[in-house]
């Protein structure tokens, strides 16, 4: 699966998640709409529309929002009956059902809800210097510090311009998968 659609499986994941238990649990309608939202805008900002990801999150985000919603519900199903959507999904037109309300309510995959990849935002003396993209989650302090030291900018802030050594770090303030903090 290519970078989008690990993402949209995630963020699919997350929603069903995050409107699963705000209706079993708390009973907080609007948490609950409030994710489908957030799946919604992200499901249009997708650009690769043909993967079945794509069809999976739009499903899903479908069939949580008929119990609220139950006319939009069912003519939104009927819309993606005929679109083909199902099919990408991986129902046939025999099997496709002719209501969303025979449809279950989507099921959570928890290994999705884990990122692979992050950003993580460097910090030289307290000021944003640059973002280390696409680090793997979960990787270690030295890592992360290694990562940024042979990063371009790094050089100018890590580094003594006159001698070309690096300068000596006093203090390190890591938060794991979102900030590490270098004081020199």
């Amino acid at each position: 699966w290519s970078k989008e659609a690990r993402e949209t499986y995630r963020q699919t994941n997350a929603a069903i998640q995050r409107a699963t238990e705000s209706l079993t649990g708390t009973f907080a309608f609007n948490t609950a709409i409030a994710a489908l939202i957030e799946l919604s805008n992200y499901l249009g900002s997708v650009s690769d529309r043909a993967h079945p990801t794509f069809a999976h999150g739009l499903m899903c985000l479908i069939k949580m929002l008929s119990p609220m919603a139950p006319s939009v519900g069912e003519e939104l199903w009927e819309v993606v009956r005929e679109s083909g959507y199902l099919q990408a999904a991986g129902h046939t037109a025999a099997t496709a059902p002719a209501s969303v309300f025979a449809e279950s309510w989507p099921k959570i995959d928890e290994t999705a809800l884990k990122q692979q990849s992050v950003t993580v935002v460097v910090q030289i003396n307290g000021k944003v210097r640059f973002r280390l993209e696409d680090i793997d989650a979960g990787q270690s302090q030295e890592d992360l510090i290694r990562a940024a030291s042979e990063h371009a900018q790094a050089k100018k802030w890590l580094f003594d311009s006159s001698s070309g050594k690096k300068k000596d770090i006093n203090k390190v303030v890591h938060v794991p998968n979102k900030i590490l903090n270098i004081i020199v």
